[in-house]
């Protein structure tokens, strides 16, 4: 589902206008390269990826990383499922009831784990303020409290 793409995408930093999906069967071949061309167009305008987000490369690189662990994630990989088997259900496949339902029930694992894996990494280089965390991962600090606290009890 491209709004996960895009949700992740937000969590990390990175420009919405960098994906984009579209369709175009195998007899269609100038609309391809159509579509083609004129993305490659918008992204070659926004720039190297980071630079217009603001976003050193080892800020980058450290974001990624994050949203990589998300995706490898068996668990958040169960949800997107569920949510797919959900919507296929419901068959409603509007964009405006697929964005609601990822908001509500994707986006707060995206922004946890993404946070989560961030956080660990962080703190594997040494201890960090509050504010230094929320700060190096974009995340509130009421976000970033939260994770502590869950990392705290599975140290016990």
């Amino acid at each position: 589902m491209a709004e996960t793409v895009r949700r992740i995408l937000d969590t990390v930093g990175i420009r919405r206008e960098r994906f984009y999906i579209d369709w175009a069967s195998a007899a269609e071949g100038p609309r391809f390269v159509k579509l083609l061309t004129d993305f490659m167009e918008r992204v070659r305008a926004l720039g190297p990826l980071g630079e217009p987000e603001g976003l050193s490369p080892e800020v980058l690189r450290f974001r990624l990383g994050a949203a990589r662990k998300l995706c490898e994630n068996m668990q958040f990989r169960a949800q997107y499922g569920n949510l797919a088997k959900e919507i296929k259900k419901l068959g409603d496949y509007s964009p405006e009831n697929i964005e609601a339902l990822v908001e509500k029930k994707l986006v707060p694992q995206i922004r946890k784990r993404i946070f989560e894996a961030e956080v660990k990494e962080l703190l594997a280089k040494g201890p960090q303020s509050l504010e230094a965390l929320a700060e190096a991962t974009g995340a509130a600090e009421e976000e970033i409290s939260g994770i502590l606290k869950s990392l705290e009890k599975g140290k016990k």
